[in-house]
């Protein structure tokens, strides 16, 4: 592996400070690398190992002739030098770079939302011009990079309200901060000669509020407790920007003659000089990162910091915080500091252990060498799961079960598009997946739609090598996709309502031009295979794979009680297939024979004017007292109703496969069931079956376990040992075969 790192615009401020550090630790890792740096650039390790370092002799009059020579002249060293990937450390990259790019993205201080509301304002139409192109510069650069890295949560937070789009290849990927900040034994004792000295390291930005800090000890010094403060600014930082003027007056301002001093220190003394200060105050009003607060805590020096969301990402519990621009309420935290030695104390071994926890170069340049490792050799196979349209039901249940299953894969690296509202009913915690949101108001039409564009372009960006839909359709244009067969098209011709029946119509539709764009296609159960193949005239019979759904251990750890409660219990969402009116008919006679006998309906209301109809029936058997609606129920508590249930009955008309079949054997709930689709290939020979069509036979087969305990026994019986044919990780496992196979395989 060969990288070629774009450090041309280290001249000042943390750039500087990043890439000495770069350099250095690419050099211990080993890694094959070329570094250019501007002509200025004083590296502090020399051309050592595996990393060259190369000057650029070329003067720049802004981010845009940067951004344009980038494009021409720095395109053709890239193109020239051989290396396998780019890595662009200063926020601008190539577009349509001629090898894969990674982006780091250490300026984000455009975007970042405080900037905007406290300082762009104020800024000259110039500097907010420059703003602006260099906003949009950086978003250009990212979208046209393989991988964007963040140097904290809050910028690629900042950068997403602009784009969303770039959380799909973006992370988050902490700096590092060198270990000769660690000056622990020669540190200065607080307040060693009677005067509080402060400091705050910084080059001036408008941002940066140095006034904050000037007045904030002119008050203490006021109050009678001798403060000083160092602010490592000059002149010349001021002269930069248009309207500083009156900022630097400001400091200027004879009243601080006695508790502020201004000046440079250079990074090379700045862990020497850190020893001469009580505390490290640092009032900014944005941040990307913060090195310098950082390098503090790594040196043991306490910590006061405006209170700002990037200084509590970085600082932690490691700092004491201010109000944003509130002079008083910093003066009021250095007298805490100044009162309490063990807080001081706390603070420190607080903040040290933050650093080796967080903020190390090791783990940075490592999380690096990992990505850029991951770009060129592509060890893992890159699979983007389509989860838009997994709401409910089976697919929740598939997706819960599967995504755990498929993160621990050696062979994945697994990404998941879904939308925001999906958060609540999937697995999205996830260490080793990465999960890309859509984020607009959702509805059927806007989702068919949405899916058909933003997938097949997420999955560019992605360079994802295969696409997986867990449903019957997905994108059309999607390359190497794989489709599940998990709903049945039949379920169409269950339907007269015009609107649903044009539901299933769309559907067939949907389900056939995903079919023929796939690469593969997976069938829950046998039946379903067979149900696709003469729903498409037997076109696309070879490329269907059986590989039927598990059932979760927490059903197979259970213990079915010896004595069995007095309900029977049915589990499935409610709409027309689900074939409850005619369990509501078949159960007239049974609660009559049965008296004490009620049902519990475990399940959400898919279709309203089905389950409306659901319960006028019933009102009209006068049976409402005998029947009871759970809703959605979890897992756990299934479980239970599962264990005491007299008889589990699945009245279905068209099923797939049906997980509460596997569930209800698991906990060995005696079955009733439909004879009809895959309800006998799931089951085998641990069910009594009956006609769903035909209301008599179902309340016969009911009766007659009732009636007879012997049965419901042996029954019972023989689904918990059919249970265990069926797991979860098998499925997992077929799955990835059918996705990494070849076409003919």
């Amino acid at each position: 592996m060969r990288i070629i790192v774009n450090a041309i615009s280290a001249n000042t401020g943390g750039i500087v400070t990043y890439t000495t550090n770069l350099i250095d630790y690419l050099a211990r890792a080993n890694v094959d690398a070329i570094v250019y740096v501007p002509s200025g650039f004083e590296k502090s390790v020399s051309d050592t190992g595996s990393v060259t370092v190369k000057s650029v002799r070329k003067k720049f009059w802004g981010p845009v002739h940067r951004f344009l020579w980038e494009q021409i002249g720095w395109r053709k060293i890239v193109k020239q030098c051989g290396a396998d990937l780019l890595f662009s450390s200063a926020n601008y990259g190539v577009l349509f770079p001629p090898i894969p790019q990674v982006l780091l993205v250490q300026g984000e201080i455009y975007l970042n939302p405080v900037y905007r509301e406290k300082v762009l304002p104020r800024l000259s139409l110039r500097e907010r011009l420059s703003a602006f192109l260099r906003r949009h510069l950086m978003l250009w650069s990212a979208r046209y990079s393989r991988e964007t890295i963040f140097p904290s949560q809050v910028a690629l937070d900042a950068a997403a309200d602009f784009d969303t789009r770039l959380v799909d290849t973006a992370s988050v990927n902490y700096l590092g901060v060198s270990p000769r900040f660690d000056v622990e034994s020669s540190l200065r004792q607080w307040r060693a000669d009677g005067v509080i000295r402060l400091l705050y390291v910084s080059v001036y930005y408008p941002h940066k509020d140095p006034e904050t800090l000037a007045e904030g000890a002119y008050l203490l010094s006021q109050s009678g407790l001798e403060t000083r403060t160092r602010i490592t600014m000059e002149s010349n930082d001021f002269n930069a920007w248009d309207n500083a003027g009156a900022e630097l007056d400001a400091l200027r301002d004879p009243k601080y003659d006695d508790c502020l001093e201004m000046g440079r220190i250079d990074h090379v003394e700045l862990s020497n000089a850190l020893r001469e200060f009580d505390a490290f105050v640092f009032p900014s009003m944005a941040e990307t990162f913060g090195f310098p607060m950082v390098e503090a805590m790594r040196a043991g020096v306490p910590l006061v910091v405006s209170d700002i969301p990037i200084h509590r990402e970085i600082c932690g519990d490691a700092a004491l915080y201010f109000n944003l621009g509130d002079a008083e309420d910093l003066a009021a935290r250095i007298r805490e500091l100044n009162s309490s030695a063990e807080l001081r104390t706390s603070l420190v071994a607080r903040g040290r252990a933050r650093v080796e926890g967080h903020f190390t170069w090791e783990s940075h340049v490592l999380g690096l060498v990992t990505t850029m490792r991951d770009i060129i050799e592509h060890n893992r196979h890159r699979i983007l799961i389509n989860a838009l349209h997994a709401r409910t039901g089976g697919g929740v249940t598939y997706l819960r079960n599967m995504l755990p299953l498929l993160e621990n894969d050696p062979r994945l690296k697994v990404h998941v598009c879904l939308h925001e509202d999906q958060k609540a009913v999937l697995p999205t915690e996830l260490e080793n997946v990465s999960y890309h949101y859509q984020r607009y108001p959702r509805g059927f039409w806007r989702v068919l739609i949405r899916e058909q564009l933003d997938l097949p372009r997420l999955a560019k960006r992605l360079a994802a090598d295969s696409m997986f839909s867990p449903a019957n359709y997905g994108p059309f244009r999607a390359k190497n996709h794989v489709v599940m067969a998990r709903n049945a098209v039949s379920v169409g011709f269950v339907e007269r309502r015009p609107m649903k029946l044009a539901y299933w119509v769309l559907l067939y539709a949907a389900t056939f031009v995903s079919f023929v764009g796939s690469k593969r296609a997976i069938a829950v159960s046998d039946y379903a295979k067979r149900g696709i193949e003469r729903a498409f005239f037997g076109l696309f019979g070879k490329k269907i794979v059986t590989v039927p759904h598990g059932v979760e251990q927490l059903f197979l750890d259970s213990t079915p009680l010896p004595i069995r409660e007095p309900f029977l219990l049915a589990v499935s969402d409610i709409y027309v297939q689900k074939n409850f009116t005619t369990l509501v008919r078949a159960l007239k006679p049974i609660f009559e024979e049965f008296p004490d006998y009620t049902i519990k309906i475990a399940g959400r209301p898919v279709d309203d004017d089905y389950f409306n109809q659901l319960k006028v029936l019933i009102a009209d058997q006068k049976m409402v007292e005998q029947i009871e609606f759970l809703g959605s129920v979890d897992a756990v508590k299934l479980r239970s109703l599962y264990e005491r249930c007299a008889l589990f009955v699945f009245p279905s008309t068209v099923e797939t496969f049906g997980n509460p079949l596997v569930e209800a054997m698991a906990c060995g709930a005696p079955i009733a069931s439909s004879s009809t689709a895959a309800m006998p290939e799931v089951l085998g020979n641990a069910a009594r079956f009956f006609d769903p069509h035909n209301c008599e036979e179902m309340t016969e087969a009911i009766s007659d376990l009732l009636s007879d305990e012997d049965t419901r026994k042996d029954l019972s019986e023989r689904a918990r040992q059919r249970a265990k044919s069926y797991s979860w990780r098998l499925t997992m496992e077929r799955t990835v075969d059918v996705i990494l196979a070849r076409n003919g395989d």
